[in-house]
């Protein structure tokens, strides 16, 4: 039976520190010896049996390998000694003890903190693009993203080895695709889910959560909104969530107590509390004359990264965008109002109401990297809930297929 990644937070932890910011990182053996371990509960989920191994995330960003004690079944909870956590990270600036989002520029000291790679020189610089006929000015980063009014470009979010390893992942992954299929993708587009064990290993798994991660951060540090507007149960929340395919908002919210259990996207994250895109994390390969039709993605936020360079590695392609937000359907008339090609390690982020294509590729070979999450409701399909956790379950037509 393969590894499940498991996810998962302390009850304790997270009542103590409301605001997580612990880096997936190899931890420091000097500090892990002297510190005193601190207990945490894992329930055994869905699938798992007694003896089974599992993979857990602990709160300070150290993956474990533990296995389930004999006599437990899914659902029951069980207690294991993980190290403590690292120290805190420095002091808030202003902007962020204000609350706010902070400038779209990130200064030196929080790009630092923020852990992005060393061979990317504009790393950390949020550019804003408008998705219309002009920037609205109207609300925080959260709100306009939400509204489908722009689309945010976070450059050097992967490094060039990070991409050159998980495209050469993927292009393995897709050869094992076809061999097993017995025929090509489709539209020249293949589809792989990251958490399938079949396709990608422990390590392609780990990068892609070290880069997921990375993303929230950077979201959580410089632009917090984009939590309390898509995310956060407050007050409000079914109305600001995208449509879904028939055309209506969520009708459950999450429970009221995790805005105080999971106050950030990586709170959400690490408490497997995110529901996600069929398949998803996942990365898609396109070949000559692949492409992806124009659609929503009907969740939160989507998170696109490109691991292959735009004229060096394919032709034409990119991702098309149309503005209007919900007002316009998954079958636009008209080119896109924008199309971005950005350069490899590049993340796009943009809103689930928003309609998008990846445009066809005139030559060559383009990959990106694509998680599209919202925040888990009771309502959340079982099968939606697990990211990189466990094995998906996806229908004949996800692969491309």
């Amino acid at each position: 039976m393969h590894m499940l990644w498991l996810a998962l937070a302390s009850h304790a932890f997270l009542s103590a520190s409301p605001s997580i910011r612990a880096r997936v990182a190899p931890p420091s053996i000097a500090a892990t010896a002297e510190a005193e371990p601190v207990r945490m509960r894992v329930t055994v989920p869905a699938g798992v049996a007694a003896g089974d191994p599992l993979h857990v995330s602990t709160p300070a960003g150290e993956l474990l390998i533990v296995t389930v004690p004999a006599g437990l079944q899914t659902g029951d909870p069980f207690d294991i000694l993980v190290p403590a956590l690292p120290p805190p990270p420095p002091p808030l600036s202003a902007a962020q003890a204000g609350g706010g989002d902070l400038p779209l520029v990130l200064s030196r000291a929080e790009l630092e903190r923020s852990q992005l790679p060393a061979d990317a020189p504009e790393a950390g610089r949020f550019e804003e693009l408008p998705l219309g006929p002009q920037l609205e000015p109207r609300g925080s980063i959260g709100e306009r993203l939400g509204r489908g009014a722009c689309i945010l470009r976070v450059p050097g979010v992967v490094s060039s080895d990070e991409a050159a390893a998980l495209l050469s992942a993927a292009l393995s992954a897709r050869s094992a695709q076809v061999e097993r299929r017995g025929k090509p993708p489709s539209r020249g587009r293949a589809r792989l889910p990251v958490s399938e064990p079949s396709l990608f290993g422990r390590d392609s798994v780990e990068t892609c959560e070290e880069v997921l991660l990375r993303v929230l951060d950077l979201c959580d540090e410089a632009m917090p909104s984009l939590h309390e507007t898509l995310f956060a149960p407050r007050e409000g929340w079914q109305e600001r969530q995208p449509r879904n395919a028939q055309g209506s908002q969520p009708e459950v919210p999450p429970p009221p107590d995790l805005a105080e259990r999971c106050p950030s996207l990586r709170d959400l994250y690490m408490a497997a509390e995110l529901e996600w895109s069929e398949g998803e994390p996942a990365i898609n390969v396109y070949t000559s004359d692949g492409y992806f039709g124009a659609h929503k993605d009907h969740l939160a936020l989507t998170v696109l990264i490109p691991l292959t360079a735009p004229s060096t590695d394919f032709e034409g392609g990119g991702t098309g965008f149309w503005a209007g937000n919900s007002a316009v359907g998954e079958d636009p008339r008209g080119p896109p109002d924008l199309v971005l090609a950005p350069a490899a390690g590049t993340a796009l982020l943009f809103g689930g109401d928003v309609t998008h294509a990846g445009l066809p590729v005139a030559g060559g070979l383009r990959s990106v990297f694509v998680a599209s999450f919202s925040t888990r409701t009771p309502a959340s399909p079982p099968d939606r809930v697990h990211g990189l956790q466990m094995a998906p379950s996806v229908s004949p037509q996800f692969g491309g297929g």
